[in-house]
């Protein structure tokens, strides 16, 4: 048996075989390895994303360090 296949029995006596989708991870940063304050990442491909540069990957202090470190 594998993990994403459940067996349930139904109300009728079959056996129906049910397929678990995969959870989502949680996020952490790329730089310092904080959790991301922001909705688990979707297995599935969305239109909405984050605006500003490096959004969604990076945290906001290591963002602010990485643009002041940048303008110098």
């Amino acid at each position: 048996m594998t993990k994403n296949i459940i067996k349930k029995k139904s109300p009728g006596g079959r056996i129906l075989i049910h397929k678990v989708k995969k959870r989502s991870q949680k996020m952490y940063c790329r730089i310092c390895g904080t959790l991301l304050h922001r909705k688990a990442k979707k297995t599935t491909k969305s239109r909405k994303h984050a605006t500003r540069p490096l959004g969604g990957d990076v945290c906001h202090a290591c963002l602010k360090t990485t643009i002041q470190s940048v303008e110098i």
